[in-house]
């Protein structure tokens, strides 16, 4: 028994030499990407070219999404998991591998959800209701037209009754009635943007049922994956129209202990009436949102485990509580979808984008996701980050990189860029595109430079994934007030974070209390009735999740309608003494038309016991319990704070106009500060004052790792020096010159846009201003830092001979190390612009690149993509250079 013991060892050890598989290391600090496959016309070849571009680019992992394919092309498309295409997908899997990536995938094409495999029984379904008036014993026939009716509710003026669907016909009674049908039906949506093979109807959210039916397509795809397939993805919820489902009436029952289908005449009204009736329209609403989480989310979640996988879900766009549905999941996922005219001097903002449309994005809609991983002790909340930042080829980095911040401030540190199509090395520029991204792929033009911003994301997320949201204010949010809003015929309350969002959250008494505890520089995580329920006090009258994180306070802002379990739990917490406080006013109304007179009596019971307990500003409170507060947020220094055992660690960024440098002081930074610079490395440790102020120097666009050290021995307060200005002036006439000599040099006297002179205005690609200029010995020391005034897009810096790396964010300036500058010297700047010039040029000459099934390819407002109409985009430097001593 021995020996073949020693023989196990021995193959096992054969085994690993010969290559057997063993865990990536693939990286989750590193920004992941949506993966785009256009028609699955994936090869190895193309395969291993994407992957090793990504990996060299700094990508910790892709997301592999099918989509329509482009025309030309059909005889290459793989039917979605056909033979063929279940074996690039496991290539993908051993070339990520090898190249340390991490894999996740969409399960389905295109989304929501659904597929060539879905029933009529398992799709998306819509109630019809319609309403007849019978004349005395006038007689109704069963089913209307070629539908069946699955519900009948009579009204009369002395009688009210249930008939069943399967009774074929009722006489009226001698005084007439009226008859509410209501009638399933199917609502035909079909899965957006699908794959070949991937075409079908989408399937029905509120039936566990349809989806254990639709996961089973994919078991022996997964049983055979391995790693590094990571996660399971389900996509925003777009499901249009869906607010049926065959399970709807018991489980309404269930939940709100009464017959919804004795209540069709309200569900049949044009606009609630009263507060019964919206209260009836509440109790629907909740329970198409306990639907969605018990029939498929948790489903959804517990399956992907069982799988030996990672589930990822955005719940957003979804008729339910987002902060219970994202909580639900193994990585919750929010978004940042479009453009936001930050208060940065100089910063592109695409002028086409319709925020009126599709909003603008708040960092109070990423806390929403951030928040459930908190109160659930998630490790990693991701988000698709710069889906239409703006129109295809005019996005710079510069106008990624605040993107980026605002998003790890909104509680984000595991960042998706939306996205990076799959293109085939031999197809020409600009290959295949998907419409609604910024680009990040190989043919982009800031392709580059991309290392920079990837390598700036992976250490800032270092840091925020190793460490815990040091949070003190939990805000109740009260989504009850928004089932109960506007209610009337077919309505549901899909809650996503475009223009939509303006009315669940910008525009109400929750939105405007989380902008003010934002803007006073408390940091706030958001909770719902769900989440509250699972809260534990402690003797310290402080409240603990079951991931350990504490709060102090919990403030309600002006929520109208509120439940019985949370009212009681409220009135709980308060006779116990926590710290509860009402904005505006205590809760007006019951939530439910479903509760009894006694349950209505506690209700109002609970109330008495929450009257002392009403403010009309929390910031006293918030003191009187010692909640952090950060006073930078009086310079509008956005930041988010984190706990670690060395102690407070902070992620700041200046995504405003009003701050440049000056003391500021940290709530948590009580001995010694480091600051790290996650763009450049650089570190520097100022010295606390007596009041606990540094000084920081922080200038529009910039952002910094702040960490609590111990107190520096011996350390001197140094004099803040004066800001000295040196101009860049140059000797000789300025030279612009293309690497590609298709295009004349160009002589200039000063700094200027290439694009002014109309021979160079098509062109795309890299062009180089190359000058002397002199410094006097007293200046050098002086000149520690280039400043340069407009680039258009990013630069190469190069200064006597020495490369000093690239220039493509957000203050345009760039360090300059000691022992460079020279008293006569040489400059050199390698700029790269946009690609927008050259595709107008290509849609001038009616070129066709734009050769895609399906939407084909549009703009950032959704009409047919046309380039050859725009103004001709800036391209170069302009402005003046200079040199500053900090």
């Amino acid at each position: 028994m021995r020996r073949f013991a020693y023989l196990f060892i021995i193959f096992f050890f054969i085994g690993k030499a010969a290559g057997a598989q063993t865990p990536a290391a693939f990286s989750t600090s590193k920004p992941w990407a949506y993966w785009w496959w256009p028609g699955s016309a994936v090869t190895e070849k193309g395969i291993t070219h994407n992957l090793e571009a990504f990996a060299k680019a700094g990508f910790g992992g892709l997301h592999i999404i099918p989509i329509y394919g482009a025309k030309g092309y059909e005889s290459s498309f793989l039917t979605y998991l056909g033979p063929a295409w279940k074996q690039k997908f496991s290539f993908v899997l051993k070339e990520a591998h090898r190249l340390h990536l991490g894999i996740d995938m969409t399960l389905g094409t295109g989304w929501p959800l659904g597929g060539a495999h879905v029933s009529a029984s398992d799709a998306a379904k819509r109630y019809q209701l319609e309403t007849l008036t019978l004349s005395p014993n006038q007689s109704f026939q069963m089913p209307i037209g070629d539908v069946q009716a699955v519900s009948v509710f009579v009204e009369g003026n002395f009688e009210q009754e249930l008939i069943q669907a399967h009774v074929s016909h009722y006489t009226a009674g001698p005084k007439g009635a009226t008859i509410y049908v209501l009638v399933e039906q199917g609502t035909g949506q079909q899965v957006k943007r699908a794959a070949p093979g991937g075409e079908g109807l989408v399937i029905d959210h509120f039936s566990k049922t349809a989806f254990e039916h639709y996961r089973t397509e994919f078991v022996p795809l997964l049983k055979q994956a391995q790693t590094p397939l990571r996660a399971l993805y389900n996509d925003s919820y777009e499901v249009y129209g869906a607010n049926y489902t065959p399970k709807l009436f018991e489980t309404f029952e269930q939940l709100n202990h009464y017959d919804l289908r004795k209540h069709l005449d309200v569900l049949a009204k044009p606009k609630a009436e009263t507060e019964d009736e919206n209260a009836i329209w509440a109790d629907y609403h909740r329970t198409l949102s306990s639907l969605l989480m018990t029939e498929f989310t948790q489903p959804f979640a517990a399956w992907i485990k069982q799988m030996g996988f990672v589930s990822r879900n955005q719940a957003h766009g979804s008729p339910g509580n987002l902060l219970d549905l994202y909580a639900a999941v193994d990585i919750p996922e929010t978004e940042f979808f479009g453009s936001k005219p930050f208060d940065i001097p100089g910063y592109p903002m695409d002028p086409d984008y319709d925020s009126v449309r599709f909003g603008i994005p708040d960092v109070r809609n990423l806390k929403l996701a951030s928040s459930a991983a908190n109160l659930t002790g998630k490790k990693l909340v991701s988000s698709e980050t710069t889906t239409w930042l703006g129109d295809h080829f005019k996005v710079s980095l510069a106008q990624v990189k605040p993107v980026v911040d605002q998003v790890f401030i909104g509680g984000v540190n595991h960042l998706f860029f939306h996205g990076a199509t799959y293109s085939p090395p031999e197809v020409a520029w600009p290959g295949w595109l998907f419409y609604a991204s910024t680009n990040f792929n190989p043919q982009s033009h800031f392709w580059e430079a991309l290392p920079s911003l990837n390598q700036y994301i992976d250490v800032c997320q270092k840091m925020l994934q190793a460490n815990r949201t040091d949070s003190d204010v939990l805000m109740y949010f009260p989504m009850e007030d928004i089932w109960h809003d506007r209610n009337g015929l077919g309505k549901t309350h899909p809650l996503d974070l475009h223009a939509n969002s303006r009315d669940w959250m910008k525009n109400t008494s929750f939105g405007h209390w989380s902008e003010h505890m934002q803007n006073k520089g408390y940091q706030v995580d958001y909770i719902s009735d769900q989440l509250m329920a699972e809260l534990q006090p402690t003797s310290n009258r402080t409240w603990k999740t079951k991931s350990g994180a504490e709060y102090k306070v919990l403030l309600i802002p002006a929520a109208h309608y509120v439940s019985l379990a949370t009212m009681e739990l409220w009135a709980k917490w308060v006779k116990q003494g926590m710290p509860v406080y009402f904005l505006e006013h205590l809760p007006l109304q019951v939530n439910s038309f479903g509760l009894t007179s006694d349950e209505k009596n506690r209700w109002a019971v609970a109330k008495e016991t929450l009257l002392m307990h009403w403010v009309s500003d929390p910031i006293n409170v918030l003191e009187r319990y010692r909640v952090t507060r950060e006073p930078i947020a009086d310079q509008r220094i956005s930041f988010i704070r984190k706990k670690s055992a060395a102690g407070a660690q902070y992620f700041i960024a200046n995504l405003s106009n009003k701050f440049s440098d000056g003391l500021v002081r940290l709530a948590k930074i009580n001995a010694g500060v480091e600051l790290e610079d996650p763009l450049t490395g650089e570190i520097r440790k100022p010295i606390l004052r007596k009041d606990k102020q540094f000084y920081l120097q922080l200038a529009p666009g910039q952002s910094l790792l702040v960490r609590s050290i111990p107190v520096l021995k011996k350390a001197i307060p140094a004099e803040i020096p004066s800001k000295v200005f040196t101009p860049l002036v140059p000797s000789t006439q300025i030279q612009l010159t293309f690497p590609q000599r298709i295009l004349p040099a160009q002589t200039m006297e000063s700094m200027q846009f290439w694009t002014e002179d109309s021979t160079t205005q098509d062109y795309w690609g890299k062009g180089t201003y190359a000058f002397d200029f002199d410094l006097l010995s007293e200046q050098i020391p002086q000149a520690k830092v280039l400043h340069v005034d407009q680039i258009r897009d990013w630069v190469r810096v190069k200064m006597n001979g020495k490369d000093l790396g690239l220039i493509w964010s957000l203050p345009y300036q760039l360090t300059i190390p000691s022992g460079v500058l020279q008293e006569k010297n040489h400059i050199e700047l390698e700029v790269m612009n946009v690609s927008a010039n050259r595709i107008r040029q290509l849609d001038r000459a009616k070129f066709n690149w734009k050769n895609f099934y399906e939407i084909n390819f549009v703009n950032i407002q959704y009409k047919p993509f046309d380039a050859s109409t725009w103004a001709v985009t800036p391209s170069g430097i302009s402005g003046e250079l200079y040199f500053s001593n900090r």
